[in-house]
């Protein structure tokens, strides 16, 4: 019964966030690890995308998560070993969850973390781009049905 307690709150306070403030706080994600990175300019956007909340049964429940990918275009691929370990340093002293860490493997690199139901992925291509991703917690959007 405590279980269904503390899903109900913690399904209550994602479902508060408003769909602007998930938006600024991807968009924020993604600076600070572009900053991180040691790049002097903000990340290149991609356009914005909704991903579908599903409930335990695999069923869409209404929500969805707002995610958008960016471009580390301006950092040279000779230094993307660095970048993943000055991106590791600063989630770790900003106490971020690292949930997968693949730095080891050159052109195949991957360093994803979580933090306050936030997720943020840097990826390295095979051919060296570098891109961010940066994922809120499902939330009601304007995809969503006013009967949810």
């Amino acid at each position: 019964m405590a279980m269904l307690a503390i899903t109900g709150c913690m399904r209550d306070a994602e479902q508060a966030m408003t769909e602007e403030e998930a938006l600024t706080t991807v968009d924020q994600h993604a600076l600070e690890l572009a900053e991180a990175a040691g790049t002097d300019s903000a990340p290149e956007p991609r356009p914005r995308f909704d991903v579908p909340c599903d409930d335990r049964s695999g069923r869409h429940n209404g929500l969805y998560q707002v995610e958008r990918r960016y471009w580390l275009d301006n950092l040279p691929i000779e230094d993307n070993q660095q970048t993943f370990d000055d991106v590791y340093t600063f989630w770790s002293g900003q106490g971020y969850d690292i949930i997968r860490d693949v730095r080891d493997r050159e052109l195949a690199r991957v360093l994803t973390a979580r933090t306050d139901g936030f997720t943020i992925r840097l990826l390295e291509r095979d051919d060296g781009r570098l891109s961010i991703k940066s994922t809120s917690p499902c939330i009601r959007t304007s995809e969503s049905p006013s009967d949810t």
